[in-house]
């Protein structure tokens, strides 16, 4: 395996960005959300998926330089259109315009269409607590999770973040709707190891922990059963009335995570308190969270924990990345 440290591996992408139509800045923020994943402990929409992110634009499906556009306004929420431009650039995009007018007006909303994956949806939810905004997303995707009762995939495992600021370490939730996201899933297939806990059904109709079988059945298990399985229903409806864009059923005539609707809120909670007050009401939840008595052997860990623990061990003894993946990227140059 290639042990390389962050500028390397930035380097490294932005490079390859560049020869693929993506102007020097926008080589160098794409590179860095990218790598940014990485060392955050999610290689799945990191390294691990650069090369199929670079197939995309080569095949048109992301248009390296395309830029949002505004379609209306209506106060403080407003329609965009992502005219298909890099899925990451565009959230980057959209998270600064929700906080301005979170900061006009208390509250902001954009609905986005017409973009592509955005990667790691907590990059736009670490932004936004970064700049002591409390921050709501989702998108919608193709159809690659069953509704509970269902044997074909009908709904998307439509990711979310839920964001607060806080000065001892913001609070980020990032989540897909499956038990296991797809990257997950990948991870787990190509390094042969089992899921921890059963993550959905093989070809049969079998509950199992292999990766594998779920992945080829296309038959993950939603979080919190049927529960997960209307929430992703309702991400699904509101993303695309309220964005005008595709459906998971319009996207799923394509099988390419392209052309997907989003929702991004940002609140300003400094409008009814100082920042002290936020920190000091955050403390004292996540002090009586993290009270509970573990588990022999766990840890209580809050939501962006962990990916605070990770940054702080690859920045310290570099990422190892796997040979096929790091071929796959390197014959890109």
């Amino acid at each position: 395996m290639a042990n390389l440290n962050y500028g390397e591996i930035k380097t490294l992408l932005e490079k390859i960005l560049i020869k693929y139509g993506f102007s020097k800045t926008d080589a160098d923020l794409t590179s860095e959300i990218f790598t940014d994943n990485t060392f955050s402990g999610v290689a799945s929409h990191g390294v691990n998926r650069f090369a199929a992110f670079i197939k995309l634009a080569k095949e048109g499906f992301i248009v390296p330089d395309a830029k949002p556009k505004l379609i209306k306004s209506f106060g403080a929420w407003e329609q965009w259109d992502g005219q298909l431009g890099p899925g990451p650039l565009n959230s980057l995009l959209i998270t600064d315009r929700v906080m301005k007018l979170a900061k006009e007006n208390g509250i902001g909303c954009v609905a986005l269409r017409n973009t592509n994956h955005w990667m790691r949806a907590g990059t736009y939810g670490w932004k936004a607590a970064e700049n002591g905004f409390i921050l709501i997303c989702w998108t919608n995707t193709i159809p690659i999770l069953p509704p509970w009762g269902a044997k074909e995939s009908t709904t998307g495992n439509n990711p979310f973040v839920l964001a607060v600021p806080r000065k001892n370490g913001h609070v980020v939730l990032d989540m897909a709707l499956s038990l296991f996201s797809y990257g997950k899933l990948s991870s787990y297939r190509r390094e042969g190891n089992q899921l921890p806990f059963i993550g959905g059904y093989d070809s049969d109709g079998n509950l199992t922990t292999d990766a594998g079988k779920i992945y080829d059945a296309k038959r993950p298990l939603p979080i919190g059963y049927w529960k997960g399985s209307g929430l992703s229903l309702l991400f699904d409806l509101i993303a695309t009335i309220m964005s005008g864009g595709k459906s998971t059923m319009e996207l799923g005539q394509s099988e390419t995570d392209s052309g997907m609707s989003q929702i991004y809120i940002a609140l300003d909670p400094s409008k009814s308190m100082s920042a002290e007050s936020i920190d000091k009401i955050a403390d004292e939840i996540i002090n009586y969270y993290k009270s509970a008595e573990p588990e022999t052997g766990e840890q209580i860990l809050y939501p962006g924990e962990r990916v605070k623990l990770n940054r702080e061990k690859y920045k310290r003894e570099g990422f190892e990345i796997d040979d096929n993946i790091y071929s796959k990227i390197t014959d890109l140059l």
